[in-house]
């Protein structure tokens, strides 16, 4: 096994704090996509897009946890 400096730390923490603030972000537009869609419905076919978004996130973060 690869000995983890603390640089390497570093780099992984600041990975962490980026990929959690992302699926945030994402998580807020499918929010905000609800209050879209009151005022025009075509709006839903943008949730597609949000959710793929929402799932690349996880998976940055569950990626990101084998390495922590």
């Amino acid at each position: 096994m690869v000995e983890e400096t603390g640089d390497s730390n570093k780099r992984i923490r600041s990975l962490w704090i980026l990929a959690m603030v992302n699926s945030g972000i994402w998580a807020l537009s499918i929010i905000a996509l609800v209050f879209v869609m009151q005022h025009s419905p075509r709006a839903k076919g943008l949730f597609p897009i949000l959710a793929g978004g929402t799932a690349v996130a996880t998976a940055l973060l569950s990626a990101l946890l084998k390495f922590r």
